[in-house]
């Protein structure tokens, strides 16, 4: 992906196929990104992670991380109990996906820079299709629920 010339490390990045046009800033923002790293010449890689203070990974921390214990620094005890629930693993996970807003909906995918041409809702064509207009609002899929 690169080398060291004159003593500096310079990038040399080739694309497997032509960039599309909503990929190119996506492929700026990572230039950026990897422009402002520093590479040195005589010093090893080591992976670090960020979701725990000392930057060790460990299962309790990933699992704390994945259950959402902290949302933005204050303990949220609904999930804590979402997640005690005698319920299939798969039903909590959708569960916290949902109040999460982690769900793959056309508003979602479109902030993640997905194309997506039709942002409205399938059923009802009145508002755009977010996780909470499928599952609290839609006036086509509430009788469903």
């Amino acid at each position: 992906m690169g080398g060291f010339r004159d003593e500096e490390w310079e990038w040399n990045l080739s694309w497997r196929q032509t960039l599309f046009d909503n990929e190119i800033p996506m492929v700026t923002n990572f230039l950026r990104d990897i422009d402002s790293r520093t590479i040195q010449l005589n010093r090893r890689d080591e992976w670090v992670w960020l979701a725990d203070n000392t930057g060790q990974y460990t299962t309790q921390n990933a699992y704390n991380l994945m259950r959402g214990i902290e949302v933005d620094g204050i303990q949220d005890e609904a999930f804590e109990e979402m997640w005690k629930l005698k319920v299939p693993s798969k039903y909590a996970v959708f569960a916290w996906r949902l109040l999460r807003n982690r769900l793959p909906s056309k508003i979602n995918l479109h902030r993640r820079q997905i194309e997506v041409v039709d942002r409205s809702c399938p059923f009802c064509r009145n508002m755009e299709e977010d996780a909470g207009h499928l599952f609290f609002h839609c006036r086509k899929i509430i009788p469903i629920w």
